[in-house]
């Protein structure tokens, strides 16, 4: 069997720890550091943080979707070149 190269592993390790990151930074006690009176061109802070954190973790998924789909494409699926399951015709 074919070792991972470092690359595919990083997409791997990224893929897996975005969603955890967006959960941990969209929790009460983050979001709840810029509760504070402030406006930002008129705009809670809060608001822009909330926003903020959002538009950064479709970029990041974004990122990591092109390095997972790179990897699969250069690698060839997960299965490639196993048989198929028994009883499927």
């Amino acid at each position: 069997m074919k070792r991972p190269s470092a690359d595919a592993r990083a997409a791997n390790d990224a893929a897996r720890i975005l969603p955890v990151a967006a959960a941990l930074l969209l929790l009460p006690p983050f979001i709840l550091i810029f509760a504070a009176p402030v406006t930002i061109a008129g705009v809670p802070l809060i608001i822009v943080y909330v926003f903020g954190v959002w538009g950064l973790i479709v970029l990041a998924a974004r990122l990591v979707a092109g390095r997972v789909e790179r990897r699969i494409g250069a690698d060839g699926p997960p299965d490639a070149g196993a048989p198929p399951p028994a009883g499927r015709d």
